[in-house]
């Protein structure tokens, strides 16, 4: 494919120094070029080589002298180099695989094979081929192109190289697309009303193949979106150690193969259960030596409240709570004479959440002279 081997009858005469070769590629306008130049007129052969296979070349010989006179050149001859093998006769590209496409073909026969070169390119731009492997072995058939990104198309074609370095024509082009991405759950609701929790729900990807779902939160809704769990389910219940605190959501499904899809560009808002409002107390006497203090529910939720007591004697402060009081109406029956009080109510409603503590009011007994 790349030689031509020569022979011819020697010529032993003293007036002989050696032989020149001159070569030619055949068609009109061909020049001759000389080649080689052998310097030994006992020599009588040589090869020509680094030529391209399946081209014709006219050849033509003379001798030279000691002076360098050359003679007349010999009768022209004709010789066609051997054909390039062709490439691999199957080439195949798998498609919908994650970020990757494989590409398998049939091994080469010819024993000359010793490597097989994989070349891309872009459907957008089919001229424009790309190597991307050198596949070493004759006997190796196949190439997994990586790291490609969703849904990319790509044309891929095979050359096989030889054990004298020379590479095939490229075989029969083939045509391959990455996975896409799965697509996104759809449908998210989060609660505002319950305590310590915001539970969240959607629906379904309709992407068959997803087998887990990951949530993410912020505090803001423009802002950074953290991840927060995953779930095979399609809820998830965000337990938070704060009374009406806000989160915005965002929901992405994962496949088998762990491509996930794009988050939505709008967030849901969530948030727990605010605490109640404090209560408001609206009277506050002493009668008979006791403490009346009588209030108003500050919301609706009020289920029953705490009354929380506070005096000083001397340097220490002193705090006592009358808990589960189901009215709206507390007496304090122990207290001394001379000793200043402080009360202050806590709504607590029927999840157990707590309210500020009220505005406090002051009361004591004056002593008796």
């Amino acid at each position: 494919m790349t030689a031509v081997g020569f022979e011819w009858k020697m010529i032993p005469s003293a007036q002989i120094e050696g032989y020149r070769l001159y070569r030619a590629k055949s068609g009109a306008g061909a020049k001759l070029k000389r080649v080689a130049q052998i310097d030994d007129r006992y020599s009588s052969h040589y090869v020509d080589t680094h030529l391209q296979p399946g081209t014709e070349y006219l050849y033509q010989m003379s001798t030279y002298d000691a002076k360098g006179f050359e003679s007349r050149q010999s009768d022209p001859v004709r010789v066609k180099t051997l054909p390039m093998i062709p490439s691999v006769s199957f080439v195949r590209a798998i498609t919908n695989l994650p970020n990757r496409i494989k590409v398998i073909w049939r091994p080469h026969q010819d024993p000359r094979v010793t490597a097989y070169v994989v070349e891309r390119a872009r459907v957008a731009d089919p001229e424009e081929w790309k190597r991307v492997a050198t596949v070493e072995n004759r006997l190796s058939a196949e190439y997994i192109d990586r790291d490609l990104g969703e849904k990319e198309i790509y044309l891929y074609r095979i050359r096989v190289k030889l054990c004298n370095g020379l590479v095939s024509a490229p075989s029969t082009a083939v045509k391959a697309i990455t996975k896409p991405l799965p697509k996104p759950p759809s449908g998210l609701k989060a609660t505002t009303d319950l305590p310590r929790m915001i539970h969240l729900e959607w629906k379904p990807s309709p992407t068959p193949d997803v087998v887990y779902y990951k949530v993410y939160r912020s505090p803001f809704s423009l802002g950074f979106y953290s991840y927060r769990a995953k779930t095979t389910n399609t809820f998830y219940d965000d337990k938070v150690d704060e009374d009406g605190k806000i989160y915005y959501y965002k929901i992405s499904a994962v496949d088998k193969d762990g491509l996930e899809s794009p988050l939505p560009d709008t967030p849901v808002l969530g948030s727990t259960l605010v605490k109640p409002s404090a209560p408001v107390i609206t009277a506050a006497k002493i009668a008979f030596d006791q403490a009346i203090i009588i209030w108003e529910p500050g919301d609706a939720r009020a289920d029953r409240y705490d009354v929380i007591r506070t005096h000083w004697e001397g340097l220490s402060r002193k705090k006592k709570v009358y808990k589960n009081i189901y009215g709206t109406k507390f007496v304090d029956k122990f207290m001394k004479p001379g000793v200043k009080y402080t009360y202050r109510v806590v709504e607590i409603d029927k999840n157990g959440l707590r309210s500020d503590p009220s505005e406090p009011v002051e009361l004591f007994i004056a002593t008796k002279e």
